[in-house]
């Protein structure tokens, strides 16, 4: 490509994602940029089996500040057919060139995201395709919807969606997953933290909180097809007027498409003013290796937050299935749970005896281990008392035991009161569904 000039000194505080600017005759605008994890945090924060990707979202924020650098007076109203084709790896943690090319038309423009092909370790002529978008410009319009109700008990808090999810603190931008019923309902309220090594101000299109958008889709994908995704495509994705900070991400699935799921979302305020809005927003499945274990977890969380759980006290649910895969594995693992009286117990009891109390003990234990707040599940010993009911004493303090099965999940309830009762209150109908899936 024919240059026709050069800008070196960009302002990194302020256009933090542009390299070496040039232009040819074409007008064509060219920025290369060499990623790497030292100056860019936030990659060593997005690894899927300990590889850095480039977030979507950073190649979108990219695009951005190369049109308000280049054409400042232009407003961003949508970026329309996002095509994320190829993810951007650093392989072996080594820095990666790239490059985004724009060219503006008047109300418009379009803009890529490529690199040099690597064989044999050597750079060649070759590009390979990694993001590609239509820009539109215009004025920003102001919207407002109803919220929907935000229920008291999140289906996921922070801490058990990053067991799930395997990003890093700079991109723990997913507050709660509050509900997953027809439509998600999602909160984020993600803390200003420095992605580069380097301070700079604001981004230009609040990646932080698009990136919460696309990872409450994919675990809303991950709970109802039990397949994890990463952006692969977005119809539209249109930014409205308001100076109000986002807080909610409401997301209805419309359907599956090849190896993925096709979303709307809506990122709001407080208040309902919609901050972002996407159309036809589409994930493609990867491999995060054996998922089985998180989808169950998943679904014994599910389980749990139909039930009204006293206070002091902790309801446990365990997937029978599960349970009894890490048994075939591990013979041997009862001895992690079980008390040293009871295990000589254990011992003389027939088979079939054993197969049927053991999924129960192994519910109780966990929950007690929360309730009494020890990781030690053996020191813990199960009997009963004078009127027959399960207890544990333990260090002064008595824990009252109730477990109930449900198809194919054993639920124990641990707590400081007599006879609390696993009850569901008119939601038969939802526990049913959660277990059909």
């Amino acid at each position: 490509m024919q240059k026709e000039e050069s800008d070196s000194f960009i302002d990194k505080k302020q256009f933090p994602m542009i390299g070496n600017l040039s232009k040819n005759k074409d007008k064509l605008y060219s920025s290369k940029r060499k990623l790497t994890i030292e100056g860019d945090r936030y990659l060593d924060h997005h690894r899927f089996n300990n590889v850095p990707f480039l977030p979507g979202v950073m190649g979108l924020e990219f695009f951005a500040e190369l049109v308000k650098y280049l054409q400042p007076e232009k407003e961003i109203l949508k970026f329309v057919n996002v095509e994320f084709k190829s993810a951007i790896r650093l392989k072996d943690d080594q820095p990666k060139e790239i490059q985004a090319d724009i060219k503006f038309d008047i109300n418009s423009a379009e803009a890529v995201i490529t690199s040099h092909v690597i064989k044999n370790g050597k750079v060649t002529d070759e590009t390979k395709l990694h993001f590609k978008s239509e820009i539109t410009f215009g004025k920003r319009e102001t919207e407002t919807i109803k919220l929907p109700p935000e229920k008291k008990m999140p289906l996921l808090n922070k801490q058990f969606i990053y067991e799930i999810l395997p990003h890093g603190p700079l991109l723990h931008v997913l507050t709660e997953i509050n509900h997953i019923e027809e439509n998600l309902l999602a909160i984020s309220k993600p803390k200003k933290k420095s992605l580069m090594s380097w301070k700079h101000k604001e981004f230009l299109i609040n990646p932080l909180s698009i990136e919460a958008c696309f990872q409450a889709l994919g675990l809303m994908d991950f709970i109802d097809c039990g397949r994890a995704g990463l952006p692969s495509k977005i119809g539209q994705l249109i930014f409205y007027k308001t100076k109000n900070e986002p807080y909610y991400i409401i997301g209805q699935k419309k359907g599956d498409v090849e190896k993925g799921g096709l979303f709307d979302f809506q990122l709001v305020t407080k208040k309902g003013e919609v901050v972002v809005k996407a159309i036809d927003f589409q994930t493609i499945e990867i491999n995060l290796g054996e998922t089985t274990s998180i989808f169950e977890r998943i679904r014994s969380h599910q389980i749990r937050m139909l039930y009204n759980i006293p206070k002091l006290a902790w309801l446990e649910v365990v997937s029978n299935n599960l349970f009894e895969n890490k048994l075939t594995r591990e013979p041997e693992f009862t001895r992690a749970f079980l008390h040293p009286e009871e295990i000589s117990e254990f011992d003389k009891m027939a088979e079939k005896e054993r197969l049927r109390i053991i999924p129960e003990l192994y519910a109780q234990k966990r929950a007690l281990r929360v309730v009494l707040r020890s990781a030690n599940m053996c020191d813990f010993k199960i009997s009963l008392d004078e009127n027959g009911e399960t207890i544990c004493q333990y260090k002064n303090k008595i824990i009252y035991l109730t477990t109930k099965r449900i198809e194919n999940y054993t639920l124990a309830m641990a707590g400081y009161r007599r006879k609390v009762d696993i009850k569901l209150e008119q939601k038969e109908e939802l526990l049913e569904r959660i277990i059909k899936k």
